[in-house]
């Protein structure tokens, strides 16, 4: 599965992008992305005008391979190695996709049986994924300061984050989600490694159609896409590891009514096939 992430806020803003795959997937990690936050008029205003809308846009820059994060504690570059993992535990306790929906979310801290596309042979195989950690700037400013921080540091200009140049809706703040991915050790693999298992998380709401403003006036289209934080400079990724990630996004302050999704494709799928992606369903909290 390809990741194209970008954080979607009210005005222009340019963050630096995880993603890095083989080009024969059906999704496509290396290619720039653009993404808008649109403010809809609620049903009350909507008789005033039925077609007034407000957009923004963001243009996010083009995705590289350095920009994956593997990451333990976003404290220090120098502690984020690969955590070990009973690999038996994760397989019996971890559920398919298929499995939640939106009236079944999955909740935070369950493993999720997925795929990931294989660079290798061309063929997306198992991987498990789980969602650790959602944390929004009034509940620890110090926590999302400190991630963008060790994004700042490890990174290029390219991928700094400069959060006083972003006039974020007052009604709206920064927000972090951390979450695991287990990589079995049949995942076929290089002398090198495999490219980065980043899974593309997205927030949504949980009844559908744009998050609501704070006043309930408005409608923000397309909030809750993440971007990734680097935690350091250069990364490799080996089988039989657990690695970790840190997203960023944005959400309306004190909405928790909200949830996270993926998207992958069956197990031995091919990047020419027509089987159909599957969903996953998560809750934020």
């Amino acid at each position: 599965m390809k990741k194209i992430s970008a954080l979607l806020l009210a005005v222009v803003m340019a963050f630096g992008m995880a993603g890095c795959s083989d080009s024969g997937s059906s999704d496509s990690d290396n290619e720039s992305s653009a993404a808008a936050v649109q403010t809809e008029s609620s049903a009350a205003d909507s008789s005033e005008d039925a077609t007034a809308t407000t957009t923004t846009t963001t243009t996010a820059p083009a995705v590289t391979e350095s920009s994956q994060a593997e990451v333990a504690d976003t404290s220090t570059a120098d502690e984020n190695k690969p955590a070990s993992v009973d690999s038996n535990d994760i397989a019996a306790s971890a559920i398919e996709p298929s499995e939640t929906s939106e009236e079944n979310l999955a909740p935070i801290g369950q493993w999720i049986k997925t795929t990931r596309y294989c660079a290798t042979d061309k063929i997306y195989h198992t991987i498990y994924t789980r969602i650790t950690k959602v944390v929004s700037k009034s509940e620890d400013a110090d926590y999302v300061n400190k991630a963008i921080e060790l994004n700042n540091s490890v990174g290029s200009d390219f991928s700094k984050i400069d959060e006083s140049e972003l006039k974020i809706p007052d009604d709206c703040e920064l927000c972090v989600m951390e979450y695991e991915v287990y990589v079995p050790e049949d995942f076929p693999s290089n002398e090198w490694g495999i490219i980065s298992p980043d899974v593309n998380y997205s927030a949504s709401n949980k009844g559908g159609g744009g998050i609501p403003s704070a006043d309930g006036a408005s409608t923000y289209i397309g909030m809750g896409g993440t971007t990734e934080l680097l935690t350091q400079k250069k990364n490799e990724y080996f089988v039989g590891n657990t690695y970790k990630y840190v997203n960023l996004f944005l959400m309306v302050k004190g909405y928790k009514d909200y949830k996270f999704t993926f998207s992958s494709y069956p197990e031995g799928t091919t990047s020419d096939s027509s089987d159909d992606a599957v969903t996953a369903y998560i809750s934020a909290e």
